[in-house]
């Protein structure tokens, strides 16, 4: 099967703009402003398409910036008393994401040329090991974040 780079940009923005779609209906649950939503997808998705990554990377990779924002919007959509910084978690996370996706994405240009699922997987995976472990630096360095912060003793 083969995909073009224009079905991967749209697919990316369909994507992007469905987690905006979202933060409109429920609400802005990080508390940073409805930009963000915006802002976030095209740094990264724009840092990643300068790389021209094999078709479906940046489908991965929008997958994967909306499981962030997700998973983090949902801790307050679900509390009794939203919390106010949950915001910032997400945002001192990013250069994780960043850095993974853009590293994985010149890699899938030399590698994966015609493995479009196989760069998918490539674009979500980086994204989110990168926002895992910048996550991890972050809830135990400058903010807890319960499971994620180790007890200091």
């Amino acid at each position: 099967m083969h995909i073009l780079r224009v079905n991967d940009i749209f697919l990316a923005v369909v994507l992007s703009l469905a987690v905006v779609w979202l933060a409109f209906v429920k609400g802005d649950a990080l508390y940073l402003g409805i930009w963000y939503y915006f802002a976030v997808p095209i740094v990264i998705l724009g840092a990643c398409a300068a790389l021209r990554p094999t078709p479906l990377f940046l489908t991965g990779t929008s997958l994967g910036i909306a499981i962030t924002l997700l998973c983090v919007m949902s801790i307050n959509w679900g509390a009794s008393r939203p919390e106010g910084l949950l915001g910032l978690g997400h945002v001192f996370s990013l250069p994780g994401a960043i850095i993974g996706a853009v590293l994985a994405a010149s890699l899938a240009k030399r590698k994966f040329e015609n493995k479009p699922f196989t760069a998918l997987l490539l674009g979500l995976s980086s994204l989110l090991i990168g926002y895992f472990i910048n996550q991890v630096i972050i809830c135990n360095t400058v903010m807890w974040c319960g499971p994620l912060s180790l007890p200091i003793k």
